[in-house]
Parts: C-alpha cells; structure tokens; sequence
C-alpha cells in the first residue's frame, strides 16, 4: 500500500466526524515513562482536548521525544509530544538520526519549557555538574534527550561519567538506593523525579556554572538561559542557573486537517480551561507558537491560529 493509499484510508475513517455529529475521530499520542511530566500532561491534556473537541486520544506509553520521532515517521503514532533538542537532531540527521534525518512529523502547539539540571544526595558530595566526572549519572531513556544533552555537556569539558539508562521512575529509585551518583534531567517544573528524591532524603539540586553553561551553549545553541526559582524543591534554597528547550505537540505530516485542527482547537480556543487541566499546561498557548523556529506546522491548524489572532512564525 502507498502512502498516499493509507492516508486516504485514514482519511476515510475520519470523514464521518463531518457527516455524522456523533461521530469522533481517534488517534494515538505518543508520551513518555512512568515518572516522566509528558505521561501526567499528554493523559490530563487528552482528557481535557476529548471534552471540547471531537477527539478521542488514545494515550501511549513510550521512552520520550526519540521514540515518539520514530513512531511519527513509521505511522505507530499520529501524535506525539516531543522536545525540540530530538526534533532538531531528527529534522538534521544528527546524534540518535544521524545519517537517516526524519522530517515526518509538523508541529500543532507548543506544551512547556524544559529546564535541564541534576540532584544528588547531600551525602555524595557532588556539587557541581563537572563533579559528575568519574560518577554513575542517570540520563534517563537510552538514547534520550538526557543521555543526548549530558555527553554533550561533558564531551565539551573534556570530562566523561558513566552513563545508567532507565526511565525517570527508575532513575529516582536509584538515586535513593546509592546504586547511581546523580540523576541529569529535564522536564517541565517541578520535576515529579526530583520531587520524590527530595522528599525523600536530604539533596543537592544542581544547575550550572558560568563555565558549564558556556560549554553546554556552544554545543546546543537552541537552549535558552533558564532560571529555576528557589524552593522548586524541598531545600533548594536559592535560585539555579538552568537552560531550557521547549517542547511541542507534533502530528504525522500526514494526518488528515480535520485532525490536526480539531486537537489544536482543543489545546488553545480555551487557555484557563486547558492550564486547570494541568499545571503544566499555563504555557500551552496559541502566541507561544513563536517558540518554533524550524518545524513547520501543519496546515490543519491555521484557521485555528488565525481566528486567535496569531500568525504563525514563517519557516
């Protein structure tokens, strides 16, 4: 079957949302792992969207932004929240997509920014991201944006650590058990992780250096400079240095307009209604669509920007 064949077959199992006002289009998100922000966000989000949209989201647990990439490019998934440090690595072919760049997927509405930093016990002694040379660091997903971002960090210090792969709830675990140093990670605040190392023992939040940030730029240009405010954990008294990427809502390229339309149309026509649906959702907004400077967005959800007053950045 072509590609064309099977978007018209998706198509076709859409097309009776406009004929018939019972009927609801269905598809599949791609989120993340247990302990992760995008599972509790995309589930509360697609509750949220199936009220005041015709859309019926099937949530999918995945290892994050890499594989919901992957699904997007071999049709596993029709949606997929993804932060845009892998989009940009997909769209290139470079790091996880190197030599095989996936440019499969348009951007529908921005989510949240993610702030990148490390906990440790109080007891480890660590308290820098340079000190992580020579520690067992957790990175989360194999292959994650953590594992991507934290080698890069070190490779530009000219330092290594040994990597431990595992999802959030797991790098949590370890944390707490001494069976790994610190855990480096990024989600939007407060990192559920890190909230439960934190409530759980006495714990160093690190962020960055001068130094480490000026390293960790020159290798990824696209973050910006962060700030996270103190007490975002249980003895975290001062504010941190950080750097942070956005993430965004992505559809198959291919996914019929009606979709993409109605799902932006649920995220954005209603901003107080979409942040009670979740904290995390107070930056999901039609004017943070700027935030893109790469992804195209996909041409279903124009009428919804325009009747909002917002112009989609050119790309």
């Amino acid at each position: 079957m072509t590609p064309l064949s099977r978007r018209l077959l998706f198509a076709a199992a859409l097309l009776p949302a406009a004929t018939q006002a019972q009927s609801r289009m269905r598809a599949s998100l791609g989120t993340a792992g247990q302990g992760s922000l995008f599972l509790p966000y995309g589930t509360a989000l697609a509750r949220h969207i199936a009220t005041v949209a015709p859309v019926d989201l099937e949530v999918r647990e995945t290892r994050g932004s890499n594989e919901n990439l992957e699904l997007l490019a071999s049709g596993g998934v029709e949606l997929g929240l993804v932060n845009m440090g892998p989009a940009w690595d997909a769209w290139h072919g470079l790091n996880a997509f190197a030599g095989r760049p996936n440019r499969s997927f348009r951007a529908l509405a921005a989510m949240y920014e993610t702030p990148f930093h490390a906990i440790a016990l109080a007891s480890s002694g660590i308290r820098s991201l340079s000190a992580l040379a020579g520690r067992r660091v957790g990175t989360g997903p194999a292959g994650g944006p953590g594992e991507v971002f934290f080698r890069g960090l070190m490779a530009e210090l000219g330092l290594a650590a040994t990597h431990v792969a595992g999802t959030p709830a797991e790098m949590a675990r370890m944390v707490r058990a001494g069976e790994i140093d610190a855990f480096f990670f990024g989600t939007g605040l407060p990192s559920p992780p890190f909230v439960e190392i934190a409530n759980a023992a006495e714990t160093v939040v690190i962020g960055f250096t001068e130094t480490e940030g000026a390293a960790f730029r020159r290798r990824f240009g696209y973050f910006v400079p962060y700030t996270i405010a103190a007490d975002t954990y249980r003895g975290q008294g001062t504010a941190l240095a950080s750097f942070a990427v956005w993430n965004f809502w992505m559809a198959r390229a291919d996914v019929p307009d009606a979709l993409a339309e109605a799902v932006a149309r649920g995220l954005l026509q209603d901003p107080a209604a979409t942040k009670a649906a979740h904290p995390s959702a107070a930056t999901t907004v039609a004017g943070n669509a700027q935030a893109n400077n790469f992804v195209p967005f996909h041409p279903g959800v124009a009428p919804v920007y325009r009747a909002l007053g917002v112009a989609l950045p050119a790309i």
